[in-house]
């Protein structure tokens, strides 16, 4: 499952991301914990409660982020969504999605390849990346559960929507919040790699 994310990243390179094995999503902790420590704290009888307040901030920033861009061209949308049908796959949008999405810290989600979940004031960049990100799942490029292999498939994503902002009409704040994306996913995978040597 990919997330377009619609994340704050102002503020959190204090911090990396964890993931829960059980639900398959990830959530952040201090750059310096240590692994035995982050088990302790949220594996052996440990819980996540003390991030719970920092998710929330997060939601409260993607909800701000989301609302100061401007949403896809409806009539792109609508084409897009019109080829996909044809070809199996529901792009789905709706109020009651729209708040999963938040609570996520994303505009969007491929969650096969054949669901799509967009929130409805998706902008172009969050629907733009999204359709990367599913092209990336159809071709065999996104490995589930390989960390490292979904850090390179946003930092792909990213770096593709600004080279070519203009012919995605990316406003230059959506610029913005994916130059800082991609800044952070770069530097998630210079720690995911330290980490692995």
């Amino acid at each position: 499952m990919f997330l377009t994310t619609a994340l704050y990243f102002y503020g959190m390179y204090g911090e990396r991301i964890a993931r829960d094995h059980e639900i398959g999503e990830g959530y952040y902790v201090d750059a310096d914990m240590k692994n035995e420590a982050w088990k302790a704290n949220f594996v052996d009888g440990g819980d996540k409660s003390g991030i719970m307040s920092d998710m929330m901030l997060h939601s409260e920033k993607t909800a701000e982020i989301i609302n100061a861009q401007m949403p896809v061209d409806k009539v792109i949308l609508n084409r897009v969504k019109e080829a996909l049908e044809k070809k199996g796959v529901s792009l789905h949008q709706s109020e009651e999605t729209d708040e999963w999405l938040i609570s996520k810290g994303a505009e969007a989600v491929t969650f096969s390849d054949g669901t799509i979940v967009m929130h409805t004031n998706v902008s172009a960049s969050g629907f733009f990346e999204e359709l990367i990100h599913y092209g990336q799942l159809r071709n065999g490029h996104a490995i589930a559960g390989d960390i490292e292999n979904n850090i390179l498939m946003e930092i792909e994503a990213k770096e593709r929507l600004i080279k070519h902002q203009k012919a995605y009409g990316i406003t230059d704040y959506e610029i913005e919040v994916l130059t800082d994306g991609l800044d952070y996913y770069k530097m998630e995978l210079e720690n995911l790699r330290k980490v692995g040597d």
